[in-house]
């Protein structure tokens, strides 16, 4: 009790000379700043910075669209004529022929015919020829691909469905 009482009488003894008594939130944020110092410099985000991450985006933006644009065929006012290629001797009797594809030339502009190949049918799936697809901006290839058979089936019946839907009734 005596030191306690000593070190109160110090205390105010000081604060009468001029020396002030630290507040408690002072004391707080002495420990705080020692615990969690501040860096050397404060880097806050200005108009140029702001303007800079902004452009860093569209940058990044325009890379993707360019890239997903290459991948896509481009349109033509009209199919391109097909040339006939002989088909090459059949390698067994379980080959089947899948019929060319044409990929589109990006450097070109134009449709470029691929030769059709012999290949061995796939465990439940079925082959799906490429077609012209006819859009107000022009005509386009839809390339052939495997289908599973379920999925075949499915759009059989849908298209069964339309169908009959569209045929009038004569009763």
């Amino acid at each position: 009790m005596k030191k306690n009482e000593k070190i109160i009488n110090e205390a105010q003894e000081n604060s009468k000379n001029g020396l002030c008594i630290k507040r408690n939130e002072d004391l707080q944020n002495e420990i705080h700043l020692a615990i969690n110092p501040k860096p050397f410099m404060i880097i806050r985000e200005s108009s140029v910075g702001k303007y800079m991450k902004i452009f860093s985006y569209m940058v990044l933006l325009m890379g993707v669209a360019i890239v997903f644009n290459s991948c896509l065929g481009g349109y033509v006012a009209s199919e391109p004529s097909y040339v006939e290629y002989d088909r090459p001797q059949r390698p067994s009797e379980s080959h089947i022929w899948i019929d060319g594809d044409w990929n589109w030339n990006n450097q070109t502009h134009l449709y470029v015919q691929k030769a059709g190949y012999w290949d061995r049918p796939r465990q439940g799936q079925s082959y799906v020829a490429g077609s012209w697809q006819s859009t107000a901006r022009g005509k386009s290839w839809s390339k052939g691909h495997w289908q599973k058979d379920a999925r075949q089936s499915n759009n059989s019946q849908n298209n069964n469905r339309q169908r009959n839907n569209s045929q009038p009734d004569n009763r």
